[in-house]
């Protein structure tokens, strides 16, 4: 029996080697360089809805270059054979297309609404408060179907149009009508200079806490004398960033509201008020 089996399994070897040796190697894709791929997906149609709240768009894509046949993706979804994507609402959609060998190429989409007339302008206050956020943002929107209904970030709906107590960056607001039109918007909260002062606050940090024997009030040269406006701002930004990690000063540590000072006045500029 064991006899037998070495037989069977001796003419399957020389079968399947057989079969390997007759394959050409074009029958295999080989690696190649994705940057030097000519790879490219273009728009050939699209559809928008018909209404805010619809699901009836339509994107059409097709690819050449690179290798086929392509697979196209759309938002990073499952891939599939067909460049036409149904059934899509109002949004902004990236259209992926990826040949034999993998390499990849998108376009990005955006598809509005027919009817939609919203508009969403929004104006701001800077955040200027050293110890808290205090910077808004005011939306103000018209020519929708009112009532408009507002959303910040990924938070809720709702009926306010005026968000509080916001650092300085950049956020989205979402605005919707009375039709279920959205009109998103990115806004920056600039940042305001704070009224921190060198004279009144950040001097009086730093010589009590740095500019002492041995350190900074001169016995380590000129270069590191802090006891003078103009050496302290040409040394502002090490100031900041060693105070913020508490590597200065070497004995007591700075409180957290001293730190933000000294953040606050180099991040203003580090002006000689």
């Amino acid at each position: 029996m064991k006899k037998n089996l070495r037989i069977i399994l001796a003419k399957c070897f020389v079968i399947t080697a057989a079969f390997i040796s007759s394959c050409s190697y074009n029958d295999y894709p080989v690696p190649v360089d994705c940057s030097t791929s000519d790879l490219t997906i273009k728009l050939e149609d699209k559809k928008d809805p018909t209404l805010c709240n619809s699901i009836d768009g339509t994107i059409t894509v097709s690819a050449t270059g690179g290798e086929g046949p392509y697979d196209y993706s759309i938002n990073a979804g499952v891939y599939q054979t067909s460049g036409v994507f149904k059934n899509l609402g109002p949004g902004t959609y990236t259209v992926t297309a990826k040949d034999i060998y993998k390499c990849a190429n998108n376009v990005v989409v955006e598809l509005g609404t027919i009817t939609s007339t919203l508009v969403a302008v929004a104006s701001t206050n800077p955040d200027s408060d050293c110890f808290s956020d205090n910077g808004s943002i005011t939306i103000n929107a018209s020519l929708g179907k009112p009532p408009y209904k507002y959303q910040f970030g990924t938070g809720s709906f709702g009926d306010v149009n005026v968000f509080a107590n916001l650092k300085f960056g950049n956020y989205t607001v979402t605005v919707k009508d009375k039709d279920d039109c959205p009109k998103q918007i990115n806004i920056t909260v600039p940042r305001g200079a704070t009224s921190i002062s060198y004279k009144n606050e950040v001097k009086t940090i730093l010589d009590t806490n740095c500019n002492v024997k041995g350190c900074h009030n001169g016995d380590l040269g000129a270069g590191r004398d802090w006891r003078t406006y103009a050496t302290t701002k040409s040394n502002a930004g090490s100031i900041k960033s060693r105070t913020i990690d508490k590597s200065m000063p070497p004995g007591t540590p700075l409180t957290q509201k001293q730190i933000d000072q000294i953040t606050c006045w180099v991040d203003d500029g580090a002006k000689e008020n």
